[in-house]
């Protein structure tokens, strides 16, 4: 089936609200990590001095310019029109693949996995990059596929997204990262949906997907790896590890209460390092000590609130390409957030997922921003929506 489609032009439309909330999370992290950075309080301190004298500057300047940095990308991707994407998303994609082959071939064990290349005292994380690349990608052939021949369905059609998504699923699977790579098949699942994949498909995916977990419970997953679901599972199983980890997390988001101890005050237990990789991976443990229940829910409904303004955005978009393209940005946030922040509570087994926005980092900014540029780029043009003939 062929679709003619014509453009109408419409004035740039600079999307305020993305804007507002994308800043109240990034000021709420820059807080939020001040205040897990300091050294614990004693109830001593009477001035603005004895506060000060606490807390470790370093680590918030550090933030600040992986912000800054991730906005010389996130800036051009809102303002240049999002086909303009399309002639690097090869290339960029093909870069990502060789970068993650690099360290499958002699990557640095951290934290269990090989995800990562140290550059000086900074750590560069190319999977991040690889789920952004996949989104430009995959929304750039899905689309293609469907505005020539209709529902994604031909074989051909489906073997090559396939491909796109499997090639670095593997990689980043053969790095110990099973979080990353389940990210990676949100964001496909997604984008494929936007394009109507055929029942058939989504079906044999589902039973490919069940066989593909026990041959890599079986070949591919790490000790560490196992030792994770067996933990979700059972916490009590590893209570000098992850375990122990998970129910320190819960232990720290309970003693917040209704509404939380605050924020550089005496008596919190995320300061002292009760709780591991506190400021990226545990750090919602830290934000449900200090704001409380009734914090950490306004936090996530701010989240939803955004994630469903992209999803607006989504329906209004001019074209194919620029409905995968938000739809896909949006998949890869939520699979963050629900992942990072069921893993302190213990209801997902630990993987590492950053909380987008707020936990410190600059390889997940960069990837979380440049998701803003894009949907600001797909909003801003939205008014210009194709009309199918």
């Amino acid at each position: 089936m062929t679709r003619k489609t014509t453009r109408t032009k419409a004035p740039y439309q600079v999307d305020v609200l993305t804007i507002i909330l994308v800043s109240a999370l990034v000021l709420f992290g820059l807080v939020t990590l001040l205040d897990v950075f300091c050294d614990p309080f004693d109830g001593t301190e009477t001035e603005l001095a004895d506060y000060v004298a606490r807390m470790h500057f370093a680590f918030l300047w550090r933030q600040i310019g992986n912000i800054a940095i991730s906005l010389l990308v996130a800036v051009p991707l809102a303002i240049f029109d999002y086909e303009l994407y399309k002639p690097f998303a090869k290339t960029a994609y093909l870069v990502c693949l060789v970068l993650l082959l690099l360290l499958v071939l002699a990557g640095e064990n951290t934290y269990g996995a090989f995800g990562w290349y140290k550059i000086g005292t900074r750590a560069f994380q190319p999977s991040e990059i690889t789920k952004v690349v996949l989104i430009i990608l995959l929304s750039k052939t899905a689309a293609e596929r469907y505005e020539r021949r209709g529902a994604l369905s031909h074989p051909l059609d489906v073997l090559v997204c396939g491909l796109y998504v499997l090639v670095p699923f593997l990689l980043v699977l053969l790095q110990n990262d099973f979080g990353t790579a389940m990210v990676l098949l949100v964001i496909a699942v997604a984008i494929l949906f936007c394009v109507r994949l055929h029942w058939a498909y989504l079906a044999a995916g589902a039973g490919a997907s069940v066989a593909a977990a026990v041959v890599a419970w079986r070949f591919f997953f790490s000790e560490v790896q196992k030792n994770r679901i067996r933990v979700f599972l059972d916490p009590t199983r590893d209570l000098k590890g992850d375990g122990l980890n998970v129910l320190h997390a819960k232990q720290v988001i309970g003693s917040g209460g209704l509404w939380g101890k605050g924020y550089f005050v005496n008596g919190t237990l995320i300061q002292t390092g009760y709780v591991p990789v506190w400021h990226s991976d545990f750090i919602f443990a830290g934000i449900g000590e200090g704001v409380g229940f009734v914090g950490s829910v306004v936090l996530v409904l701010v989240f939803f609130w955004l994630f469903f303004h992209w999803l607006r955005t989504a329906l209004r978009a001019r074209d194919t390409y620029g409905r995968c393209l938000a739809v896909g940005c949006t998949a890869m946030l939520v699979s963050h957030v629900f992942e990072n922040i069921g893993m302190c509570m213990g209801a997902m087994p630990v993987t590492g997922i950053p909380l987008p926005f707020i936990s410190y980092g600059g390889s997940n900014m960069l990837a979380s921003l440049a998701c803003v540029g894009i949907v600001m780029s797909v909003y801003a043009r939205a008014t210009g929506r194709r009309q199918l003939k």
